[in-house]
């Protein structure tokens, strides 16, 4: 027998559609119009801004939204892609901006405020 490792790929809540979604699924669904969009962090979010809709995206913590973040950018890089603006979350007064906008907008301020989707195992 040769046994052989296989990697599952990591899924991505979407917050839109209350289940979870592929890398691809992502780019398919919310990366493909050619507008200008914002793509950001919030602690361990991933949030898109097309035009005045926002969609978030969870993922397990802080690490993991850097991660993805810099995925995105690493395949619009490779397709050639420039209709989007890359923002790392960085101070506090953008994330106060940031929380205050996505209320606006209808989201939850305590989901927002989570900083892990995983719980400790205590």
């Amino acid at each position: 027998l040769d046994i052989k490792k296989y990697k599952v790929e990591e899924t991505i809540f979407d917050w839109q559609t209350q289940s979870k979604i592929t890398f691809l699924e992502l780019i398919k669904k919310y990366g493909k119009t050619k507008n200008l969009k914002s793509i950001f962090t919030l602690h361990n979010k991933i949030c898109i801004q097309i035009d005045e809709d926002v969609s978030i995206f969870s993922l397990k913590d802080k690490n993991e939204s850097d991660r993805l973040l810099e995925s995105l950018q690493t395949y619009f890089i490779d397709n050639s892609r420039v209709d989007a603006i890359f923002v790392r979350d960085i101070s506090s007064a953008q994330r106060k901006w940031i929380y205050k906008v996505l209320e606006d907008k209808g989201f939850d301020k305590k989901r927002l405020y989570r900083l892990k989707t995983t719980f400790s195992k205590r």
